[in-house]
């Protein structure tokens, strides 16, 4: 073989080696951006869901004020009309 064919291999070679990892580097990048993305949204979603239970939480807190509430003016009536 002479030196020249050795020296276009060598370049076809490194050439294919160079875009085959370009392409792998392309892909993880690609998988990467993908991945941070799915997360960010998943933390968004995680965000959103506590902030409702804590809505809630507030909610049923005012409920149960109002319910105790409702049960002293009871315990008082009870008292009132209570035979001694």
């Amino acid at each position: 073989m002479s030196t020249i064919a050795i020296i276009v291999i060598a370049v076809v070679v490194i050439a294919v080696l160079f875009f085959v990892v370009r392409a792998a580097t392309q892909r993880r990048r690609i998988a990467r951006e993908r991945e941070r993305e799915r997360r960010r949204a998943e933390a968004e979603g995680h965000a959103s869901m506590a902030e409702s239970h804590r809505e809630k939480a507030g909610e049923l807190r005012q409920a149960a004020e109002n319910e105790e509430d409702r049960a002293g003016r009871h315990e008082e009536r009870a008292a009132e009309v209570r035979p001694d």
